[in-house]
């Protein structure tokens, strides 16, 4: 179908979200370099952006694994409070710039975290995490309220924004000083025991800061290489999440199949499913139980995606990173049709601007473009990522909120002679 009516300038002016993106996989590059410099145990194979496009954060990847790699740069130049408040302020200040009116940024914070000597804590952490986002949070509202009391741009929204904390499927010896002490300190420890413990601490320490640090942490999450990773160690910290009333997202369906997702629902109660790439790919049911009589995984993707469908849980999909870690994936195969097509609850979502080398309007726009979505299916898109967010403030902030980014999309989808149906 014709989509000659989505312009890069319409999709940049439009008010947009981001509810699955990765801080420590969406540094600036430059200040990956600059930081790097002076970073102890970090040193990167070149200082050449091109080369490093090339060699390390690259168009493509051969797996998920090869894609994670980029991360021991980004988290090795995250480990001081300083850092950490830069690379923030940077990620919210090119966040509000392309028009992200609304993000929910997620991290470890125990990758960041550490015992030793000038070591940050985990409430350490997201206290400068938090300065920094607030602070660009601030700037861009402070000019948009100016404008508002001259009587221009009265309906637009302002900038907000969430924290999700993640949890680690996995760790291992090297991989953050934080959990390196973890395991000297258990070492009778099995590996999942100490993964089950560090889930929960991460817990305890986010209502800390939540409800004593009035630092907007939203929601829990676990993050990781899903396969041979299993949800269910980390069921008490999401038992525990749950008690303390935070919303709940986790990766799944991206790296493993349809039972993943599930597992995710029935066992975390999770409320929004990050990727759900493989929702309806039938041929990954694996478990005996989950085959009907003729040894398909059909009927269970049906029963899955009704149950999900119901509940409005929300997928959180991000099209270029599937593209990256799923190597022969091509973009008009990706499951995101299926999705919009059955009328499940989608948003689009970066995943890692710098390791995908992607933003917002990408996403959109290959959205757009490849499965010839008409505007009001792109509206939709857009618009979920604020309905099904996490949004910290109450209930009735919340729904005037969403009002208001409707009413400006509309005003600038007139002002592009964007049709609104």
């Amino acid at each position: 179908s014709n989509t000659n009516w989505c312009t890069d300038d319409f999709l940049a002016a439009i008010p947009k979200s981001d509810i699955h993106v990765h801080l420590d996989g969406s540094l600036r590059l430059e200040t990956l370099i600059e930081l790097a410099r002076d970073a102890p145990n970090i040193s990167l194979p070149t200082e050449d952006i091109k080369e490093l496009r090339r060699t390390i954060f690259k168009p493509s990847y051969n797996s998920l694994e090869e894609y994670l790699s980029g991360f021991m740069y980004t988290c090795g130049v995250m480990q001081t409070a300083a850092n950490l408040e830069r690379v923030s302020y940077e990620f919210a200040f090119d966040n509000f710039t392309e028009n992200v009116r609304y993000f929910e940024v997620r991290f470890a914070p125990q990758l960041h975290g550490s015992i030793k000597e000038n070591g940050m804590s985990i409430i350490d952490v997201l206290t400068a995490v938090n300065a920094g986002l607030q602070r660009a949070q601030n700037e861009f509202n402070s000019i948009l309220r100016k404008d508002q009391e001259n009587g221009t741009r009265i309906t637009e929204p302002h900038y907000s924004y969430g924290i999700i904390v993640c949890a680690m499927r996995m760790f291992f010896p090297g991989m953050s000083s934080y959990y390196d002490a973890l395991f000297k300190l258990h070492p009778h420890a099995s590996a999942s025991d100490l993964t089950a413990m560090a889930s929960v601490n991460l817990v305890q320490a986010a209502k800390i800061a939540r409800d004593h640090h009035n630092i907007p942490v939203v929601a829990l999450d676990i993050a990781g290489a899903e396969k041979d990773n299993e949800a269910t160690i980390h069921v008490e910290a999401f038992k525990l999440a749950h008690q303390y009333q935070f919303a709940k997202t986790v990766h799944a369906g991206e790296g493993f199949g349809p039972e993943s997702i599930w597992q995710a629902i029935r066992d975390l109660h999770a409320e929004r499913i990050g990727h759900g790439f493989h929702i309806s790919s039938s041929d990954q049911v694996i478990a005996k139980k989950n085959l009907d009589s003729n040894g398909s995984g059909k009927e269970f993707c049906t029963n899955l995606i009704k149950y999900v469908s119901d509940r409005r849980i929300t997928m959180e999909v991000c099209l270029t990173s599937n593209l990256n870690t799923m190597p022969g994936l091509t973009i008009d195969k990706h499951a995101l049709k299926g999705m919009i097509e059955g009328r499940l609850s989608v948003t689009l979502s970066t995943d890692n601007k710098l390791i995908s080398d992607t933003n917002m309007l990408k996403e959109l726009k290959l959205a757009v473009h490849t499965f010839g979505l008409s505007p009001k299916q792109l509206k939709e898109l857009v618009i979920t990522g604020y309905k099904r967010s996490f949004y910290h403030g109450p209930y009735t902030e919340r729904r005037e909120y969403v009002r208001k980014v409707m009413d400006w999309y509309d005003e600038v989808a007139t002002q592009f002679s964007v049709p609104l149906k």
